[in-house]
Order: C-alpha cells, then structure tokens, then sequence
C-alpha cells in the first residue's frame, strides 16, 4: 500500500499516508462536559483518524520536481487529493468553507479543495511553487489566496527580525481579514497539511503549547486541524497505559486537550 508524498523518506511515506488512522483530525467538537458552564469549557479538539485509500504512483505528473533533499512534503496524487477534499467537505458540519493549506507544493490538493467549493489560502515556504500557485489563483476569482510563509514555523518563541518564510499569525491573519472568535462559537477555519517529517515531535509540542495557552492560531478560536502525520507519531497521540512503550507525556496531554 503505497501513496506518493513528494519530500517524505519512503518508510515516512508509507506511514504517513497509507491506510486508516493516518490522517488525523485535530479539531473542535462539541463541548460535552457537563456541570461546566460554556464561558469555561472549550471542548478543545475531537482526535479521530479517516481512512485513506490505496493510491498509486502512476497519477503522479512527470513533471513534478524530484529532489531528495526537498525538506517540504505535499501531496502528487489527483486521486488522493480529491478522496481528501471529499473527507474535509463531509466533515464541515457549518458553513465555513475556509482552509488553510500547508505547503500545497504543486497545488495538487489546492485544486482539489477549491472544486469542493472550499476558499484556500495557501501558506507556501517554497518560492520554487509560488509562480505557478500565483498563475493558478489568476484562475479563480477570489477563491484563492497565496502567501510565501511557513506554517510550521509560524510565531517562533524566540526572535528578533521576521523575514519570510517566518510569518506572525497577527501579521498574516489581520491581512487575510480573519478576526478571532470566542471558543464557544464554531471554528474561525481549518488547516490542511502534512507535517514535515524532520521535526514532527517538535512541531506537536508547539501546538500543543499554543492550544493551552490560547496563543499563535489558537488565539483566533478553536482552529481545526487536519493533519497527515508519521504512523510512528499517531501510534503516540492515541497510546493508552495499556502500551507503556508508547504511552507518554505527549500522549497525555493531547488527549486531554482532545477531549
């Protein structure tokens, strides 16, 4: 079983993409404890994995750069993307149609999503692909948005001058007009991607700090994410104390935050 994800070693590939309980779904669900009043309970996020099926590597264009040092991951299947889009427009429960797309490379999925009626902004750290999204938004009127940062590297704790890919969410989210919401209403949009291999653990505590604290994406409202992750990572997110090897902080804490 095997799905092309350009920028993935192969046995990350494999894990990340293939079969169910690789996609997982990082979002808000409904607030479901009770004795708590709504103003105190955020219902953080519902942890739950989609299955995806077999592709192969023959729907991936020829012309499709192949370097195997590009540190970015997107995805090269029509098939893939357009099973994908299916699964975030049946999982859109309201009528918010906005996304944000991680690294969408060629554009692939960004031209599957925009076919499921979905407005994209594109968050590309490549400038490599920036020419030929720019072409592709000139297609689109209005449903389509590109900007040149990086999402994974979005609010870095430590800086000093911000230069590209490096983006504050206040700078970009202020520019694309999207204004914070309370937790308690629905979520303000949601981000698609995968994460970048390399720094996969890195990343998940990241967000994990930003979902408690309420600080970087978090500060707009229950953000959801939809995320292709490494199977070695999800077997973490979803361990119990049944599986000690597995079972640790990071699970914990996701967890609770799912909830």
């Amino acid at each position: 079983m095997s799905v092309p994800a350009a920028g993935l070693p192969p046995r990350l590939a494999l894990s990340a993409l293939a079969g169910a309980g690789r996609f997982c779904v990082l979002g808000p669900g409904a607030a479901r404890r009770t004795g708590v009043c709504p103003g105190h309970r955020r219902a953080l996020s519902d942890l739950h994995p989609q299955p995806v099926p077999t592709q192969g590597f023959k729907d991936s264009p020829s012309w499709f750069p192949r370097c195997r040092s590009e540190p970015r991951s997107y995805i090269t299947s029509p098939k893939l993307a357009t099973t994908l889009a299916h699964i975030l427009e049946n999982e859109r429960k309201t009528a918010d149609r906005l996304l944000l797309e991680c690294n969408p490379g060629p554009g692939i999925l960004t031209q599957a999503l925009l076919k499921s009626k979905a407005k994209v902004i594109a968050l590309e750290s490549n400038r490599t692909f920036l020419p030929h999204l720019q072409s592709l938004r000139k297609k689109v009127d209005g449903e389509l948005e590109v900007i040149y940062c990086d999402f994974f590297k979005m609010d870095p704790r430590n800086f000093g001058i911000v230069k590209p890919p490096i983006m504050i969410s206040e700078t970009l989210f202020q520019h694309l007009g999207i204004a914070a919401v309370p937790w308690s209403e629905d979520i303000p949009l949601r981000v698609v991607g995968i994460f970048p291999a390399k720094n996969e653990k890195k990343i998940l505590w990241k967000l994990l700090y930003d979902l408690y604290s309420s600080t970087s994406v978090y500060s707009y409202g229950r953000v959801q994410l939809n995320m292709f992750i490494t199977e070695r990572e999800y077997e973490k997110l979803v361990a119990s104390p049944e599986t000690p090897h597995l079972y640790q902080v990071l699970s914990v804490l996701w967890q609770v935050a799912c909830d």
